[in-house]
């Protein structure tokens, strides 16, 4: 899976929104112009089943272009991926991860309170096995967000995606309990089924150094079948309006 952080940020209107972290996306866009770098430093998952724990470190990269006043373009690649195995027949090694392109529209709302946005992304398989997944993906995401009183947010997420080796869905909700003009901080759970789909409870904090840059952590306790035990990490963003 692309961890491609998903965060509902909850800073004022005439600053940055990263999409990072978390599982939801900020429901807003870059302006015509505008631009953002998000990266993984590294992301991580850790399973542990049948007596074999499994640990995957991904630097996951997404490069945000605004396009227009409602549109943005998402590059984003799993730029390297290291895995650790120490099952049975013990696997060390890593490899670049598959890339994706991906059109967020932030949707026309009559609240200023209210924010919504559609993000539709497609990734090619440009990583080998096992460190790409070797299967075309398309995901159709949304974020609905609302600023609450005393500097709080709400956001739900909800996704469909279609591979070949089958479909998948997520709904989550994401509560910021914090959020001053300097950091951030949120909890948040996630259910779903497949492959791709985000299952789990957690919470990350985020800090603002300066108006351009962004510096996370976050981490998540996988609660379904299709889960990883834990997912996490830390990252960085930088963004230029």
């Amino acid at each position: 899976m692309l961890l491609l952080g998903l965060a509902s940020s909850a800073w004022a209107d005439d600053e940055l929104s990263f999409d990072r972290p978390g599982i939801p996306f900020a429901a807003s866009t870059l302006p015509a112009g505008g631009f953002a770098w998000e990266q993984g430093l590294p992301s991580v998952s850790f399973d542990r089943s049948q007596g074999t724990i499994s640990r995957e470190y991904v630097a996951d990269t997404v490069l945000r272009f605004g396009l227009a006043e409602r549109v943005e373009l998402q590059l984003s690649n799993d730029s390297q991926v290291w895995l650790r195995d120490s099952g049975a027949e013990p696997q060390r090694g890593h490899g670049a991860g598959d890339a994706a392109i991906g059109v967020k529209v932030a949707l026309p709302s009559r609240s200023d309170d209210f924010a919504w946005a559609v993000l539709a992304t497609a990734s090619v398989p440009t990583g080998r096995e096992p460190y790409g997944s070797g299967d075309h993906l398309q995901t159709l995401a949304t974020t609905l967000s609302w600023e609450l009183p005393q500097d709080r947010a709400l956001a739900v997420y909800a996704d469909v995606s279609h591979a070949d080796a089958g479909d998948s869905w997520t709904l989550a909700a994401n509560y910021t309990f914090v959020s001053h003009q300097a950091w951030q901080a949120y909890v948040e759970a996630g259910v779903g089924h497949g492959e791709e789909s985000t299952q789990g409870v957690g919470a990350g904090v985020a800090w603002m150094l300066g108006e351009h840059v962004q510096l996370d952590c976050s981490l998540l306790r996988g609660i379904g079948h299709d889960a990883s035990d834990w997912q996490g990490g830390v990252g960085i963003a930088f963004g230029f309006l």
